[in-house]
Formats: C-alpha cells, sequence, structure tokens
C-alpha cells in the first residue's frame, strides 16, 4: 500500500519541479503577458505589493522599537536604588581625586581615578556606578565611604 503513495508522491514531485522550472525559465515578459492574460494589472499589483511590503516592514520596526523600549525600561529598574537620584559631578570628581589618598582602595582602582580630569559626565556616573557595586560609595551616599 505504502508503494502507490511512494509512487503518487514522486509523480506530484515531478510534476511541481517541472512547473517550477517553467516559472523559472520564463522571461519577464512571459510572466507579465500571462499576468495580463488573466485580468491583472501588473502596475496595480506591484503598488499593492509594495503597499503590503511597506505595511509589513512598519509593523516589525514598531514592535522592534516596543521591545527596545521595553529593554530600557527593565534595565532601569534593575538599576541600583541609590543611583537614581541627581549626582553631584563637581562633588564627584573630587571624591574620585581623593580616592587616591586612601589605603583602602585598590592600587588600580586608583589609576583610573587619577585620570578623572579626562573622563566625560557619563564616564563619572559609570564609574560611581562601578564603584558602589564595590562597595565603595561617596559620603552621604548613604553607604560605605
Amino acid at each position: 500500500m505504502t508503494g502507490k503513495k511512494d509512487t503518487e508522491r514522486a509523480t506530484l514531485d515531478r510534476l511541481a519541479d517541472a512547473l517550477v522550472e517553467d516559472i523559472l525559465n520564463a522571461s519577464d515578459e512571459d510572466i507579465l503577458a500571462e499576468f495580463a492574460e488573466d485580468g491583472g494589472d501588473a502596475k496595480e499589483h506591484a503598488t499593492a505589493m509594495r503597499r503590503s511590503f511597506e505595511t509589513g516592514l512598519l509593523a516589525a520596526n514598531k514592535a522592534r522599537m516596543a521591545a527596545a523600549k521595553a529593554g530600557v525600561a527593565a534595565a532601569r529598574r534593575a538599576q541600583p536604588q541609590g543611583m537614581t537620584a541627581p549626582i553631584d559631578l563637581a562633588a564627584a570628581r573630587v571624591w574620585l581625586r581623593g580616592l587616591g589618598e586612601r589605603p583602602d582602595v585598590p592600587e588600580g582602582l586608583t589609576l583610573a581615578a587619577r585620570k578623572e580630569d579626562e573622563l566625560s559626565d557619563a564616564d563619572i556616573r559609570g564609574m560611581l556606578e562601578d564603584l558602589a557595586e564595590l562597595g565603595i560609595t561617596p559620603p552621604g551616599d548613604g553607604g560605605s565611604s
């Protein structure tokens, strides 16, 4: 019984291959002429297909934007609570300069802190967040100083 089904399947596969080969070998003009014979307007169809593509692309971009916004919101919720308050960057730079004089701070850390005048405000914020994760916080920040 499976032999007959296999033979029928092979016949259908050969037919599908022949139809695909026929389409691939047809010229653009032949395809357009056949489309027109079937009552289609090639320009109208192309416009509809572009519109469909643009609609799909817009929907995909909106979905990506929603996912990015959700990721940003999740990252903001995951930030340490102590770093959400506004930071006095001038005071933070002074405090970072003073880290070099503290004996309890690792040597490699003080090298980065000595170069604080070359760092942007975002770099300073990042350093403060990294130090907070290590348990080193500026005075008045609620953590160890």
